[in-house]
């Protein structure tokens, strides 16, 4: 296991109605916030995982990501999160579930990478530890018993001509499900993500209509960020 960058920063504050969303992102959760002591689980999507964290990082004044060796600071800072409030576990190995145990204890927002199967009992356990914490756990893959199931289900990059050009932007929609107050109909968002500038952005504010029902939409695997 590499050794966690610990940081010293005051006490993180875990607010009772939830930690604040990106406003593209937050019809997709009940109530538009990120409620204490949940999982949201965000399909192996990396900028997806990264959009819900940011202002939940900020407001909650700590984040940790555990098992993303993939993940670097400028991909970090580019979505918005502040790498002055984070620390970094690349490789907890068989031990992730003690090291989310511990640093749920601290740390309001943990991001979790692809650490290893999450067994019904493991699951259970880490559930218990955050509904006593308040910790938010935010996971790149399926996780049994998340509160909500997050989705790209389609996506469409900008900047690509026929064979050349640069990717400057990705329109996605996103599909939401979930359980409890999640539950119900799947919702959906269509957003820029990662938009013209790096960040969740609405289709009309990036300077662009959303693509029309007619218009083929690529699908595309999971995006990984890479340093």
């Amino acid at each position: 296991m590499s050794a966690a960058r610990v940081i010293d920063k005051p006490s993180p504050r875990r607010e009772a109605s939830g930690f604040s969303l990106a406003a593209e992102l937050s019809s997709l959760l009940p109530g538009g916030r990120l409620r204490p002591g949940t999982t949201v689980s965000t399909g192996g999507d990396i900028p997806l995982l990264l959009a819900l964290a940011a202002e939940a990082a900020a407001e909650a004044g700590a984040w940790a990501v555990i098992g993303l060796p993939e993940l670097g600071v400028l991909a970090a800072e580019s979505m918005g999160l502040d790498v002055g409030l984070g620390m970094f576990v690349d490789h907890p190995d068989r031990r992730w579930p003690e090291v989310v145990t511990m640093l749920a204890e601290a740390v309001p927002v943990l991001l979790l990478g692809a650490c290893g199967p999450a067994t019904g009992r493991t699951a259970q356990r880490l559930a218990a530890v955050q509904r006593r914490t308040g910790a938010v756990l935010l996971t790149s893959g399926a996780w049994e018993g998340a509160d909500v199931r997050l989705a790209v289900t389609q996506a469409r990059w900008d900047g690509v001509g026929v064979g050349h050009g640069l990717l400057r932007a990705r329109r996605v929609e996103v599909t939401a499900s979930g359980r409890g107050a999640a539950g119900g109909a799947p919702r959906t968002a269509r957003l820029w993500l990662p938009g013209p500038n790096g960040r969740a952005a609405s289709l009309a504010a990036a300077g662009s209509a959303d693509w029309a029902d007619d218009e083929p939409v690529a699908q595309h695997g999971p995006l990984r960020v890479v340093r």
